[in-house]
């Protein structure tokens, strides 16, 4: 994995770490990434569980799972 690419995982994880919906478009033009790369790495976190997505609504969340990791 580059490190562009983990931080930019690593930066999706801090803007969702309050547990709250957020926009897929208001985290992408935050993060000033290109569509493509972000339907990757959203699609990396769906895969594992460790977004809730609201499909309709384009929001996400960080899982509650992942919020709770003593970390």
């Amino acid at each position: 994995m580059t490190k562009r690419v983990s931080f930019l995982i690593e930066a999706i994880v801090v803007l969702l770490e309050d547990g709250q919906w957020h926009s897929l478009a208001q985290i992408r033009k935050e993060l000033c990434m290109s569509e493509a790369d972000f339907l990757k790495i959203v699609d990396f976190f769906k895969r594992f569980n460790f977004i809730d997505v609201d499909e309709k609504g384009e929001k996400v969340k960080l899982d509650t799972c992942l919020l709770n990791l003593p970390i």
